[in-house]
């Protein structure tokens, strides 16, 4: 629940309590956007039946008022992509429901929609839920927890953006402590020879091709994609478009965008 941000902190909770919410306890201030410009609300955990209520609030005090919760998913949950509203209730009646957060199902990612300032983005890795965007510590943690869990932060980035998933401070320190890598393409055997520091990987060069586009790396992609012999090429190209066409199959739009981009950078058409 939310109530614009004049009303007093203790008036606020008597309100709710008076109409039957328990209040766990008093958030931050966020700011949304509605057809009558930016309006600050005072967020409010609480527990109960909220469907409704901001009206009653409103009669209350006078104030615009702020409900979010169940009634308010936009979009069908079965499809793992959806917003999640809330409904913004002003003194005169006029009313209107805003889009507070995309949530993505596939990347486990709450990404706040344009239409709010003040709401954190999060991912959900091993069972734990991460702020966005990553600090160095939570990328080193996910290190740990090994390869899907970095492959799930890899493609958040290729769908997101760099910057939105990862903070401005832990790139700086990655840059820092950067280990140099060298890469070994063996176009005859289909297979790519990853060197990191002390560390060798060898990895099919579909596989590798494939988590470049995905991680955004497109000039590194183009480079080994021109540096092929031309059944090569082709075979690569077949990738893409299988790999395209599966995630549209599949309902997963965001990522197959990511795929259809990042082959336009390419110059391919898919």
């Amino acid at each position: 629940m939310g109530l614009a941000t004049e009303v007093d902190e203790d008036v606020g909770k008597s309100a709710l309590e008076e109409i039957g919410l328990v209040v766990r306890e008093a958030l931050g201030v966020i700011e949304v956007k509605t057809a009558r410009g930016w309006i600050r609300f005072k967020l409010y955990e609480v527990e109960g039946e909220v469907e409704g209520v901001a009206s009653s609030l409103v009669a209350a005090l006078g104030v615009p008022a702020l409900e979010s919760g169940p009634h308010l998913i936009l979009g069908e949950v079965s499809a793992r992509l959806w917003d999640e509203g809330a409904k913004v209730v002003f003194p005169d009646g006029y009313s209107e429901v805003v889009a507070l957060y995309t949530y993505d199902g596939f990347l486990d990612v709450r990404m706040p929609t344009d239409s709010v300032r003040g709401l954190k983005a999060t991912i959900r890795v091993e069972g734990k839920t991460y702020e966005l965007p990553l600090k160095l510590e939570d990328l080193i943690e996910m290190q740990s927890k090994g390869p899907e869990a970095v492959e799930k932060v890899e493609k958040a980035v290729a769908v997101y953006g760099l910057e939105k998933v990862v903070s401005k401070e832990a790139l700086e320190e990655l840059k820092r402590l950067k280990i140099e890598v060298k890469v070994e393409v063996d176009y005859e055997t289909g297979f790519v020879l990853v060197k990191e520091g002390a560390k060798m990987k060898v990895v099919s060069l579909r596989d590798y091709f494939l988590e470049l586009l995905y991680r955004g790396e497109c000039e590194r992609a183009k480079k080994v994609y021109e540096g092929a012999p031309k059944e090569i090429k082709q075979s690569l190209l077949e990738t893409i478009k299988e790999e395209y066409n599966a995630l549209k199959e599949l309902g997963e739009e965001s990522r197959a965008k990511a795929i259809l981009e990042a082959a336009q950078k390419l110059g391919l058409q898919l």
